[in-house]
């Protein structure tokens, strides 16, 4: 029984550094993925599937997933396949255990493994030590496995389950509950999986039994997708959503036709194995559970999106509403969620100063602009913070979004400066002048490329208003010096051409920042740019 109890831990043990390991290896692959291959339903699904083949876990391509769906790059209507072809994909862990985990010595094969792991997590390159994790896992892994073979054998004096008749109602309901409670103590699916294909193999449970506890292995499994999405954000809430209603819907269907879906799979694997090999067809009924949920919720994808829509309707104007906890963990899904939400600040702030110059609603729509825009300065600095990056392109990303928060921050304090009442009114021409160029970049905020081209607009605009602050201010003095003009008119002249440059020059500075962060390349401050006091 102690022998169950260590396999169990050592197996999740060794889930967890597979799954992170292999999250941090492909992790740019994986936002790839999503954003090329989800235009439609069935290539969404065939996506899910890989990816948590590739990385061992639903639960890091559900999180990618709500990642993407927050940052605008995939609709929900998009991640609903996802999340149905990455319950196909989580089947693999159980084809990996009855196809190896029983016809080799596992314990043979795992301490070399783990040697080498951490041997190479030790010695190796920073960016060679992820593989170690992988392999460390793997040993892990099937090390726990091992442990689990030898403790289920000892086990079956403690197991009692020969009075759980699957005929009877009662019964199949306690195993199906077995299975949900299995699932959310253990936090992994695939420990469950692996723990009831031990179990079968010692003999232990039966194989009807073993289904049952598979049916309700697939409810627990979005326990862990439902306690995450509290506190999160509407579109995690869906995600949760949906994988609840999948598995709750697939188990309640499959448990009415188990009789036959049992016999399919046992003609399934005499067919393919000539024989019935229990844990295989196991592995083969967990699989066909979720790819007859997938036939029976295709169909109705849409109509099923615009349920959970309707149900869990998006929160208005809220600028934090795709900063998501879970995303930290994954950063090139977390930096984009960032760039997306940095890039509707600077949609915020043009559309307060456009406002501001029109002076065509008042001051109350524009206040309530720049301090939502203050408040999502606080959070997105405190969703940052723990967002770590590895590789070099995306620590330039990183910093080039950091640029953007710092700048905005900047553009604020401006903005909340006494003297933009003077830079209205008492530099009317300036300020027709940029309230054209805003017009501008607002048709541009829904296009990349001119984005691009925008960036390079503002970059003139930005000298063309540094030229004039210089000119006019000297302009100014000089009056002053011969009396044209009292003292107290050209200062408040040239407190309004300094506010104008200083809004003017961070706006462009983190647009360009923004603009970096797409090309990923790095960019640096102009130090010969003009002299900043007045910054």
């Amino acid at each position: 029984m102690i022998n169950a109890i260590g396999g169990i831990g050592i197996f999740l043990l060794g889930m967890s550094m597979l799954t992170n390991g292999l999250k941090e290896i492909a992790g740019e692959t994986l936002r790839k993925w999503l954003h090329t291959f989800t235009k439609g339903t069935f290539t969404s699904l065939l996506t899910g599937f890989f990816m948590t083949v590739l990385v061992q876990s639903s639960t890091a391509t559900t999180i990618l997933t709500v990642g993407f769906v927050s940052a605008g790059l995939i609709s929900f209507f998009q991640s609903i396949g996802i999340i149905i072809g990455a319950n196909i994909g989580s089947t693999s862990t159980g084809w990996i255990i009855s196809l190896l985990g029983f016809k080799i010595s596992l314990q043979a094969m795992s301490l070399p493994m783990i040697g080498l792991g951490v041997f190479v997590q030790y010695v190796a390159p920073s960016d060679i030590k992820k593989y170690g994790g992988v392999l460390t896992g793997f040993g892990l892994l099937f090390l726990g496995i091992d442990l689990l073979q030898k403790g289920m054998e000892t086990a079956q004096h403690w197991i009692r389950f020969e009075s759980l008749d699957t005929e009877s109602f009662l019964s199949i309901l306690l195993l199906i509950g077995i299975g949900i409670i299995m699932t959310i103590i253990m936090q992994a699916s695939s420990a469950a999986m692996a723990t009831t294909l031990t179990a079968l193999f010692a003999g232990a449970i039966d194989f009807e039994q073993a289904a049952f506890l598979v049916v309700g292995q697939n409810i627990g499994t979005t326990a862990t997708a439902i306690v995450a999405s509290i506190g999160s954000s509407i579109a995690a809430k869906r995600t949760a959503a949906t994988h609840l209603m999948f598995n709750v819907v697939t188990a309640f269907i499959v448990t009415i036709f188990i009789r036959y879906i049992l016999q399919f799979v046992e003609f399934l694997t005499v067919a393919f194995t000539g024989s019935f090999d229990e844990t295989v067809g196991l592995a083969l009924f967990h699989t066909l559970f979720s790819v007859f949920g997938a036939i029976i919720f295709v169909p109705f994808t849409k109509q099923f999106s615009k349920l959970l829509t309707k149900m869990l309707p998006e929160k208005a104007n809220a600028l934090t509403r795709n900063l998501d906890d879970q995303l930290v963990s994954i950063p090139s899904a977390a930096l984009e969620v960032a760039y997306q939400t940095l890039l509707q600040m600077m949609k915020h702030l043009t559309d307060s100063m456009l406002e501001l110059i029109e002076a065509k609603k008042g001051t109350a729509s524009y206040e309530k602009k720049v301090q939502e825009v203050e408040e999502a300065i606080v959070l997105l600095r405190k969703f940052l913070n723990d967002v770590q990056s590895d590789s070099t392109k995306l620590r330039n990303q990183h910093v080039a979004i950091l640029h953007v928060l710092d700048h905005i921050s900047r553009l604020i304090r401006v903005l909340r400066e006494q003297q933009k009442v003077e830079g209205v009114f008492h530099q009317e021409k300036l300020m027709k002048w940029w309230h054209k160029t805003l017009e501008q970049i607002n048709q541009s905020f829904d296009s990349e490329e001119k984005l691009l081209e925008m960036e390079q607009e503002l970059e003139k605009t930005a000298h063309k208003i540094a030229e004039e602050r210089r000119v006019r201010r000297r302009k100014y003095y000089e009056r002053t010096a011969v009396r044209e003009t009292k003292l107290e008119v050209a200062m408040s002249n040239v407190q309004a051409l300094l506010w104008i440059d200083r809004l003017v020059y961070h706006y462009w500075r983190a647009f360009a920042r923004l603009v970096e962060f797409k090309k990923g390349t790095e960019l640096e401050e102009s130090s010969n740019f003009y002299d900043r006091e007045s910054l």
